[in-house]
């Protein structure tokens, strides 16, 4: 995965986890989320054949993760 790609993924996760959260999840789901969308999305990358599936698993993990902890550090008004 080129690594613009990868950065312009971690800004889309942490988007589509506050659209999750918006949707009613509550507690540490977010975090889990976001690493689930990671993998989803290098994984759909890699059918559309950019990366080998272990590649994209393993850049979906990295790029959950740090949208989950860029989501962690964000302020989250109640």
């Amino acid at each position: 995965m080129e690594y613009v790609t990868m950065l312009a993924s971690v800004p889309a996760i942490v988007a589509l986890v506050n659209f999750a959260k918006r949707l009613g999840l509550k507690g540490e789901t977010p975090l889990i989320a976001a690493v689930v969308f990671g993998v989803a999305i290098n994984v759909a990358n890699h059918y559309l054949g950019g990366l080998e599936v272990y590649q994209a698993i393993i850049a979906g993990l990295m790029t959950g993760l740090a949208a989950a902890g860029l989501y962690d550090l964000a302020p989250h008004p109640e």
